[in-house]
């Protein structure tokens, strides 16, 4: 897992340096980056910021036993590591890469979607938390899912920039050694799924990286995803690979639509997401093997999904499914 260390040392970007990032500015006053700045190793409110001096011992998994999933739609440019971080506010519109209909529209009053993913981020990170403290660890673990899907325009994965945004609101909220944000992935509680190019391989991918750091499988799992989306989930990708339905649940939150543009949101997704998956469960066929490809996935990846991983998980990802995958009860 990547260094994580706010402020000072903030965990390396794997994009290319952005126009965009280089010349887009938020809210946040130059005073707070001045106080930034001049931080010393252990930010005031953040005693897990000090670099020790010993060796750094593997995340633990106490009592983590469910998986929450944000899946990421969208690229947030500014590097942590880059100076002028602390001035990046994630609710400026221009400091997110967005398709044409995730951005605001002013004829229309239409709210650039950019806000609605800072909300699931949130939401993520609320359900991480409840109930928490320093005696009771999280029971879950927070998987962020989301590949470099926008290669020609930054290398950055989704997952890494929602990350970032999230330590950005932290720093706008005051918080200025990272907040819980930074606090949860430095213990290993937040995990970043960097290969995903679709919601099929943001629900598996992330399975298998809960596995990975736990060394087993989630009992129950929670998709922070689009509202409009919950179906495609629970009738269709979590069937699909025989994860069984009473372990899955969808918190669906979705950008702010009027009337019209929720009927042509829910027609949008009946008749180009829901159909697709729904005749391609696995998503190898042309149309969505295809979307995949143009998002930047390559097969090959797929090893180092499945390394040391059961048979019948390998098997995913050749397009067969099998009865005994370790999950189904």
């Amino acid at each position: 897992m990547a260094s994580a260390a706010p402020l000072v040392g903030l965990p390396r970007s794997k994009s290319k340096p952005s126009s965009a990032t280089a010349t887009a500015t938020g809210t946040i006053t130059s005073e707070a980056g001045a106080r930034i700045s001049t931080s010393p190793s252990r930010a005031p409110d953040n005693p897990d910021s000090v670099r020790p001096d010993h060796v750094v011992q593997p995340p633990s998994y106490p009592s983590a036993e469910n998986l929450i999933i944000v899946c990421c739609h969208a690229i947030f440019l500014p590097n942590a590591d880059d100076p002028s971080f602390p001035l990046r506010s994630p609710h400026y519109e221009p400091n997110w890469l967005l398709a044409p209909f995730q951005k605001s529209d002013k004829a229309t009053g239409k709210i650039g979607e950019h806000e609605t993913f800072l909300a699931h981020m949130k939401a993520g990170i609320d359900a991480l938390t409840v109930g928490t403290d320093a005696e009771h660890p999280p029971s879950s673990i927070l998987v962020l899912s989301g590949g470099a899907t926008k290669r020609s325009e930054s290398l950055k994965t989704e997952a890494r920039s929602y990350y970032h945004a999230a330590l950005a609101e932290e720093l706008a909220e005051g918080n200025l050694g990272g907040g819980r944000t930074h606090r949860l992935y430095n213990k290993g509680y937040i995990l970043l799924e960097e290969q995903a190019t679709d919601s099929f391989q943001n629900l598996l991918f992330s399975i298998l990286l809960f596995k990975k750091a736990t060394g087993n499988y989630p009992k129950q799992i929670r998709v922070i995803t689009h509202a409009f989306k919950a179906k495609r989930f629970l009738e269709l990708h979590a069937p699909a690979v025989r994860w069984p339905k009473e372990r899955i649940q969808v918190q669906g939150i979705d950008p702010v639509l009027s009337g019209d543009a929720l009927q042509s949101t829910l027609r949008g997704e009946e008749e180009h997401g829901y159909a697709a998956w729904e005749s391609d469960p696995l998503g190898t066929g042309d149309l969505l093997g295809g979307k995949r490809q143009l998002r930047g996935w390559d097969a090959s990846k797929a090893a180092k999904h499945f390394k040391d991983l059961e048979d019948s998980v390998k098997e995913l990802f050749q397009g067969t499914v099998s009865e005994e995958l370790p999950w189904i009860s």
